[in-house]
Protein backbone atom coordinates (compact mmCIF):
# COMPACT_ATOMS: atom_id res chain seq x y z
CA UNK A 1 0.00 0.00 0.00
CA UNK A 2 1.31 3.38 -0.58
CA UNK A 3 2.30 5.60 2.29
CA UNK A 4 0.58 8.58 2.04
CA UNK A 5 -3.33 6.11 1.36
CA UNK A 6 -2.17 4.47 4.86
CA UNK A 7 -1.68 8.05 6.83
CA UNK A 8 -5.21 8.90 5.45
CA UNK A 9 -6.91 5.81 6.73
CA UNK A 10 -4.97 6.06 10.09
CA UNK A 11 -6.07 9.21 10.50
CA UNK A 12 -9.52 8.71 9.68
CA UNK A 13 -9.43 5.77 12.04
CA UNK A 14 -8.08 7.42 14.95
CA UNK A 15 -10.37 10.72 15.13
CA UNK A 16 -13.39 8.03 14.37
CA UNK A 17 -12.64 6.63 18.11
CA UNK A 18 -12.59 9.97 19.53
CA UNK A 19 -8.57 11.25 18.85
CA UNK A 20 -8.59 14.70 17.90
CA UNK A 21 -5.52 13.33 16.26
CA UNK A 22 -4.16 16.96 14.90
CA UNK A 23 -0.98 17.16 16.27
CA UNK A 24 -0.49 12.90 15.00
CA UNK A 25 -1.73 13.93 11.66
CA UNK A 26 0.55 16.78 11.24
CA UNK A 27 3.81 14.80 11.92
CA UNK A 28 2.15 11.99 9.47
CA UNK A 29 1.74 14.59 6.65
CA UNK A 30 5.14 15.65 7.09
CA UNK A 31 6.68 12.15 6.88
CA UNK A 32 4.48 11.79 3.93
CA UNK A 33 5.96 14.90 2.42
CA UNK A 34 9.47 13.57 3.43
CA UNK A 35 9.15 9.55 1.91
CA UNK A 36 7.16 11.12 -0.74
CA UNK A 37 2.93 10.51 -0.94
CA UNK A 38 3.61 7.01 -3.78
CA UNK A 39 6.41 5.27 -1.61
CA UNK A 40 5.37 1.50 -0.96
CA UNK A 41 4.95 1.24 3.17
CA UNK A 42 7.75 -1.95 2.93
CA UNK A 43 10.05 0.09 1.22
CA UNK A 44 11.01 2.81 4.24
CA UNK A 45 14.37 1.87 5.70
CA UNK A 46 15.04 2.53 9.21
CA UNK A 47 18.05 4.70 8.19
CA UNK A 48 15.05 7.17 6.51
CA UNK A 49 12.52 7.21 9.87
CA UNK A 50 15.91 7.78 11.89
CA UNK A 51 16.90 10.48 9.50
CA UNK A 52 13.25 11.93 9.84
CA UNK A 53 13.40 11.53 13.31
CA UNK A 54 16.82 13.70 14.03
CA UNK A 55 16.02 16.23 11.56
CA UNK A 56 19.09 19.07 11.11
CA UNK A 57 17.80 20.43 14.79
CA UNK A 58 19.41 20.15 18.28
CA UNK A 59 17.07 17.24 19.92
CA UNK A 60 13.91 18.56 21.91
CA UNK A 61 10.85 16.44 23.20
CA UNK A 62 9.33 17.05 19.39
CA UNK A 63 11.62 14.00 18.62
CA UNK A 64 9.39 11.74 21.08
CA UNK A 65 6.31 13.63 19.61
CA UNK A 66 7.21 12.55 16.03
CA UNK A 67 8.86 8.98 17.28
CA UNK A 68 5.13 8.30 19.00
CA UNK A 69 3.08 9.44 15.73
CA UNK A 70 5.03 7.12 13.40
CA UNK A 71 5.11 4.02 16.51
CA UNK A 72 1.09 4.46 16.47
CA UNK A 73 0.85 4.31 12.52
CA UNK A 74 3.38 1.19 11.90
CA UNK A 75 1.75 -0.89 14.97
CA UNK A 76 -1.83 -0.08 12.75
CA UNK A 77 0.05 -1.23 9.80
CA UNK A 78 1.68 -4.39 11.37
CA UNK A 79 -1.50 -5.30 13.06
CA UNK A 80 -3.34 -5.33 9.21
CA UNK A 81 -0.37 -6.75 7.66
CA UNK A 82 0.95 -3.64 5.60
CA UNK A 83 4.07 -3.83 6.57
CA UNK A 84 6.71 -7.06 7.48
CA UNK A 85 8.39 -4.67 10.47
CA UNK A 86 8.29 -1.39 12.06
CA UNK A 87 11.11 0.44 10.89
CA UNK A 88 11.68 2.86 14.41
CA UNK A 89 14.53 2.60 16.24
CA UNK A 90 14.94 0.53 19.11
CA UNK A 91 16.75 2.64 21.55
CA UNK A 92 14.75 6.39 21.62
CA UNK A 93 17.74 8.73 23.28
CA UNK A 94 16.93 10.98 26.65
CA UNK A 95 15.95 14.59 26.76
CA UNK A 96 15.66 16.99 29.23
CA UNK A 97 12.44 18.81 29.50
CA UNK A 98 12.91 22.07 28.12
CA UNK A 99 9.24 23.52 29.16
CA UNK A 100 9.28 24.95 32.63
CA UNK A 101 6.03 26.26 34.01
CA UNK A 102 5.58 29.62 35.77
CA UNK A 103 3.95 29.56 38.96
CA UNK A 104 2.54 33.24 39.69
CA UNK A 105 2.64 34.30 43.23
CA UNK A 106 -0.68 35.54 44.96
CA UNK A 107 0.73 38.86 45.36
CA UNK A 108 1.76 38.91 41.22
CA UNK A 109 -1.76 37.41 40.31
CA UNK A 110 -3.43 40.18 42.89
CA UNK A 111 -0.77 43.05 40.47
CA UNK A 112 -2.26 41.72 37.24
CA UNK A 113 -6.03 41.77 38.66
CA UNK A 114 -5.66 45.48 39.44
CA UNK A 115 -3.82 46.32 36.54
CA UNK A 116 -6.74 45.83 34.14
CA UNK A 117 -8.65 48.78 35.29
CA UNK A 118 -5.70 50.86 33.21
CA UNK A 119 -5.70 49.04 30.32
CA UNK A 120 -6.68 50.89 27.59
CA UNK A 121 -9.69 50.05 25.79
CA UNK A 122 -10.10 46.83 24.19
CA UNK A 123 -12.91 44.30 22.57
CA UNK A 124 -13.44 43.08 26.42
CA UNK A 125 -14.60 44.61 28.88
CA UNK A 126 -12.53 44.72 32.42
CA UNK A 127 -15.71 43.34 34.09
CA UNK A 128 -15.45 40.84 31.62
CA UNK A 129 -11.17 40.05 31.74
CA UNK A 130 -11.38 39.95 35.17
CA UNK A 131 -13.81 37.59 35.80
CA UNK A 132 -11.58 35.11 33.09
CA UNK A 133 -8.86 35.38 35.21
CA UNK A 134 -10.60 34.42 38.12
CA UNK A 135 -12.13 31.32 36.30
CA UNK A 136 -8.64 30.56 35.76
CA UNK A 137 -6.97 31.30 38.55
CA UNK A 138 -9.43 29.42 40.63
CA UNK A 139 -9.98 26.35 38.25
CA UNK A 140 -7.12 25.66 36.06
CA UNK A 141 -9.20 25.27 33.31
CA UNK A 142 -7.71 25.68 29.65
CA UNK A 143 -8.16 28.86 28.14
CA UNK A 144 -10.42 27.41 25.90
CA UNK A 145 -12.86 25.96 28.15
CA UNK A 146 -13.43 28.78 29.81
CA UNK A 147 -14.50 30.58 26.88
CA UNK A 148 -16.70 28.00 25.87
CA UNK A 149 -18.56 27.79 29.02
CA UNK A 150 -21.89 28.32 28.26
CA UNK A 151 -24.37 30.39 31.04
CA UNK A 152 -26.47 26.89 31.18
CA UNK A 153 -22.92 25.33 32.24
CA UNK A 154 -22.97 27.26 35.31
CA UNK A 155 -24.97 26.10 38.33
CA UNK A 156 -24.34 28.47 40.76
CA UNK A 157 -26.80 26.97 43.16
CA UNK A 158 -24.62 23.88 43.21
CA UNK A 159 -20.92 26.13 43.10
CA UNK A 160 -20.46 23.80 39.85
CA UNK A 161 -19.28 24.01 35.93
CA UNK A 162 -19.75 21.70 33.37
CA UNK A 163 -17.36 21.34 31.12
CA UNK A 164 -17.97 19.99 27.99
CA UNK A 165 -15.78 18.51 24.95
CA UNK A 166 -13.01 19.52 25.98
CA UNK A 167 -9.06 18.75 24.70
CA UNK A 168 -9.95 15.03 24.71
CA UNK A 169 -13.45 14.80 23.89
CA UNK A 170 -14.87 14.32 27.04
CA UNK A 171 -17.07 16.25 29.58
CA UNK A 172 -16.73 16.84 33.32
CA UNK A 173 -17.57 18.57 36.46
CA UNK A 174 -15.59 21.25 38.21
CA UNK A 175 -16.51 22.28 41.38
CA UNK A 176 -15.93 26.06 42.49
CA UNK A 177 -15.31 27.73 45.85
CA UNK A 178 -17.91 30.07 47.25
CA UNK A 179 -16.08 33.16 46.50
CA UNK A 180 -15.87 32.38 43.08
CA UNK A 181 -19.55 31.40 42.72
CA UNK A 182 -20.13 34.95 43.91
CA UNK A 183 -18.03 36.62 41.59
CA UNK A 184 -19.44 34.15 38.66
CA UNK A 185 -22.99 35.32 39.92
CA UNK A 186 -22.13 39.04 40.00
CA UNK A 187 -21.01 38.98 36.47
CA UNK A 188 -24.23 37.28 35.51
CA UNK A 189 -26.31 39.16 37.19
CA UNK A 190 -24.50 42.70 35.41
CA UNK A 191 -23.95 41.01 32.12
CA UNK A 192 -26.43 38.81 31.37
CA UNK A 193 -29.80 40.41 33.26
CA UNK A 194 -31.21 41.23 30.12
CA UNK A 195 -31.56 38.06 28.50
CA UNK A 196 -34.08 35.73 27.47
CA UNK A 197 -33.21 32.84 25.79
CA UNK A 198 -29.71 32.28 27.97
CA UNK A 199 -28.91 28.44 27.79
CA UNK A 200 -26.91 28.54 24.51
CA UNK A 201 -25.10 31.72 25.58
CA UNK A 202 -21.28 32.17 26.34
CA UNK A 203 -20.58 33.14 29.74
CA UNK A 204 -17.52 35.56 29.22
CA UNK A 205 -18.79 37.80 25.89
CA UNK A 206 -17.19 40.49 24.49
CA UNK A 207 -18.19 44.43 24.04
CA UNK A 208 -20.70 43.55 20.94
CA UNK A 209 -22.05 41.08 23.26
CA UNK A 210 -20.20 37.79 20.54
CA UNK A 211 -18.18 35.28 22.43
CA UNK A 212 -14.70 36.19 23.60
CA UNK A 213 -11.72 35.41 20.87
CA UNK A 214 -8.22 33.71 22.77
CA UNK A 215 -6.01 35.92 20.76
CA UNK A 216 -7.97 39.09 22.06
CA UNK A 217 -7.43 37.82 25.57
CA UNK A 218 -3.72 36.70 25.10
CA UNK A 219 -2.88 40.21 23.69
CA UNK A 220 -4.50 41.85 27.13
CA UNK A 221 -2.56 39.60 29.12
CA UNK A 222 0.58 40.08 27.76
CA UNK A 223 -0.10 44.30 28.20
CA UNK A 224 -1.03 43.34 31.79
CA UNK A 225 2.50 41.15 32.42
CA UNK A 226 4.14 44.43 30.93
CA UNK A 227 2.39 46.92 33.04
CA UNK A 228 3.33 45.09 36.21
CA UNK A 229 6.69 43.97 35.18
CA UNK A 230 6.26 40.07 35.72
CA UNK A 231 8.88 38.25 33.87
CA UNK A 232 11.19 35.25 34.65
CA UNK A 233 14.52 35.29 35.31
CA UNK A 234 15.79 31.64 35.41
CA UNK A 235 17.22 30.00 32.86
CA UNK A 236 13.95 28.58 31.17
CA UNK A 237 13.16 29.38 28.04
CA UNK A 238 9.33 30.48 28.32
CA UNK A 239 8.60 34.18 29.80
CA UNK A 240 5.42 33.37 32.07
CA UNK A 241 2.07 32.76 29.50
CA UNK A 242 -1.47 33.03 30.44
CA UNK A 243 -1.69 29.04 30.66
CA UNK A 244 0.44 28.89 33.72
CA UNK A 245 -2.17 29.96 35.36
CA UNK A 246 -3.63 26.41 35.41
CA UNK A 247 -0.04 25.11 36.68
CA UNK A 248 -0.59 28.10 39.61
CA UNK A 249 -4.26 26.59 40.20
CA UNK A 250 -2.59 23.17 40.44
CA UNK A 251 0.84 23.98 42.89
CA UNK A 252 -1.43 26.73 44.99
CA UNK A 253 -3.72 23.35 45.41
CA UNK A 254 -0.79 20.92 46.09
CA UNK A 255 0.90 23.34 48.83
CA UNK A 256 -2.89 23.88 50.59
CA UNK A 257 -3.18 20.28 51.00
CA UNK A 258 0.18 19.88 52.72
CA UNK A 259 -0.42 22.42 55.13
CA UNK A 260 -3.71 20.81 55.37
CA UNK A 261 -1.93 17.64 56.25
CA UNK A 262 -4.11 15.72 53.96
CA UNK A 263 -2.86 12.64 52.11
CA UNK A 264 -1.36 14.43 48.85
CA UNK A 265 -0.97 10.92 47.01
CA UNK A 266 -4.07 10.08 47.54
CA UNK A 267 -5.63 13.23 46.49
CA UNK A 268 -3.33 13.53 43.26
CA UNK A 269 -5.62 11.21 41.10
CA UNK A 270 -8.24 13.97 41.78
CA UNK A 271 -6.35 17.11 40.86
CA UNK A 272 -5.56 14.89 37.42
CA UNK A 273 -9.37 14.53 37.21
CA UNK A 274 -10.01 17.92 38.05
CA UNK A 275 -8.16 19.23 35.52
CA UNK A 276 -9.03 16.88 32.56
CA UNK A 277 -5.99 15.19 32.02
CA UNK A 278 -5.68 11.62 30.86
CA UNK A 279 -3.29 10.47 33.72
CA UNK A 280 -1.11 11.78 36.63
CA UNK A 281 2.04 11.89 34.40
CA UNK A 282 0.11 14.46 32.12
CA UNK A 283 -0.40 16.59 35.61
CA UNK A 284 2.88 16.35 37.22
CA UNK A 285 4.51 18.42 34.22
CA UNK A 286 2.08 21.36 36.00
CA UNK A 287 3.97 20.73 39.45
CA UNK A 288 7.31 22.25 39.52
CA UNK A 289 8.69 22.77 42.76
CA UNK A 290 8.50 25.99 44.08
CA UNK A 291 10.04 27.38 47.53
CA UNK A 292 6.85 27.62 49.22
CA UNK A 293 5.84 23.54 48.16
CA UNK A 294 9.52 22.59 48.97
CA UNK A 295 8.84 24.11 52.27
CA UNK A 296 5.47 22.14 52.74
CA UNK A 297 7.25 18.73 52.06
CA UNK A 298 10.04 19.26 53.83
CA UNK A 299 8.02 20.04 56.77
CA UNK A 300 5.37 16.76 56.19
CA UNK A 301 8.68 14.63 55.91
CA UNK A 302 9.85 16.29 59.49
CA UNK A 303 6.98 15.60 60.88
CA UNK A 304 6.30 11.84 59.90
CA UNK A 305 10.31 11.04 60.54
CA UNK A 306 9.60 13.16 64.08
CA UNK A 307 6.87 10.62 64.44
CA UNK A 308 8.24 7.79 63.44
CA UNK A 309 11.02 8.30 65.76
CA UNK A 310 8.84 8.84 68.99
CA UNK A 311 7.11 5.27 68.22
CA UNK A 312 10.32 3.94 68.05
CA UNK A 313 11.65 5.23 71.47
CA UNK A 314 8.58 3.85 72.71
CA UNK A 315 8.61 0.44 71.75
CA UNK A 316 10.18 -1.84 74.43
CA UNK A 317 12.62 -4.56 73.19
CA UNK A 318 10.89 -8.03 74.27
CA UNK A 319 12.87 -11.03 74.93
CA UNK A 320 16.27 -12.00 73.92
CA UNK A 321 15.50 -11.39 70.37
CA UNK A 322 14.74 -7.81 71.33
CA UNK A 323 17.75 -7.65 73.74
CA UNK A 324 20.61 -8.58 70.81
CA UNK A 325 18.68 -5.15 68.48
CA UNK A 326 18.83 -2.74 71.59
CA UNK A 327 22.27 -3.78 71.54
Amino acid sequence: MKLDHAVTLYVQLIQANGCHGASIASVLRMFVKSMGANRDLNSILPEEVRTFLDGDRPLTRYWHRKHSALLGFFRYALARSLVLRIPLPVNTPRCRQSFQPYVYSESEFAGLVDAISCLPTTQVEPCTLRTLLLLLYGTGLRLSEALHVSLADVDLQQNLLTIRDTKFYKTRWVPIGSDLAQILRNYVSSTHGWRNDMSATPLLISRDGGPVGQHVVRRSFARLKSMTGIRRDDTARYQPRLHDLRATFAVHRLTAWYRQGVDVQKLLPLLSTHLGHASIAATQVYLPMTPELLIEASCRFERYATLQENLHERIEPAGPLGQTLSR
